[in-house]
C-alpha cells in the first residue's frame, strides 16, 4: 500500500492526464475546444497581414472569445501549434481580448438624480432669493452634474428632469436644474 502523500500526488497526475485539453497554470483555464472555436469563427479577423478587419462586439467571434474566462487570449495562444502560429496572427488573437470587451453597464440614472438633487439642493430650490448661489466647478454639485450622461456634446439634464416625481418638481425649480450645466 502506498503512503497517503504518494496517493495524493498520483491522483493529481491522473487528473491532469485525464484533462489534456485544459491549460492549467498562471492563466485561467481555457480548453482546446474553445481555441478551435475561436480559430474557426474568428478566422476572418485573425489572418496575418492586411487588410486589418475589425470585429464587432456583437459578432459570433466575440461571443466565442467571451466564453474563455476573462477573455484570456494568452491561454489560447499558448495552445497554438506551430502550424497555427504561421496561419494566424498572434497579435490579432491577442487583440481580441480588448476588442471583444463588453461596454460598461449604463449608469444608474435614478442614483444620479438623487445625487444631483442632494448635492445641488441649495442651488435648485424654489423661491426668489436675494443672493442667488451659483455652483462652482469642483464643488459636489458640479461633480454630480458632470457625471450625468451627455447627449451629443451637452450634459443631458433632461434625463434627470424626466425622472423627477411630482413632489420633487414642486420642491425644486426645474429651470434651475436644467440650467446647472451652464454653471459647471
Amino acid at each position: 500500500m502506498l503512503p497517503p502523500g504518494k496517493i495524493a500526488v498520483l491522483l493529481v497526475l491522473v487528473c491532469i492526464m485525464a484533462s489534456p485539453d485544459e491549460v492549467i497554470g498562471k492563466n485561467p483555464i481555457c480548453t482546446k475546444k474553445q481555441r478551435e472555436k475561436i480559430l474557426e469563427i474568428c478566422d476572418h479577423f485573425i489572418q496575418p497581414g492586411y487588410p486589418v478587419r475589425l470585429v464587432s462586439r456583437d459578432s459570433p467571434c466575440c461571443a466565442a472569445v467571451r466564453e474563455v474566462r476573462d477573455r484570456d487570449m494568452e491561454c489560447v495562444i499558448m495552445q497554438l501549434t506551430e502550424q497555427e502560429k504561421e496561419k494566424y496572427s498572434v497579435e490579432k488573437i491577442r487583440a481580441l481580448h480588448r476588442l471583444c470587451e463588453l461596454p460598461p453597464p449604463p449608469p444608474n440614472h435614478h442614483q444620479q438624480k438623487e445625487t444631483v438633487l442632494d448635492d445641488c439642493k441649495k442651488f435648485i430650490k424654489h423661491g426668489n432669493q436675494r443672493l442667488k448661489p451659483i455652483p462652482i466647478m469642483g464643488q459636489p454639485c458640479c461633480n454630480a452634474v458632470n457625471k450625468v450622461p451627455k447627449k451629443g456634446t451637452n450634459i443631458d439634464m433632461q434625463c434627470i428632469f424626466n425622472l423627477l416625481t411630482d413632489e420633487e418638481k414642486n420642491h425644486n425649480d426645474v429651470s434651475k436644474i436644467l440650467n446647472l450645466p451652464n454653471h459647471c
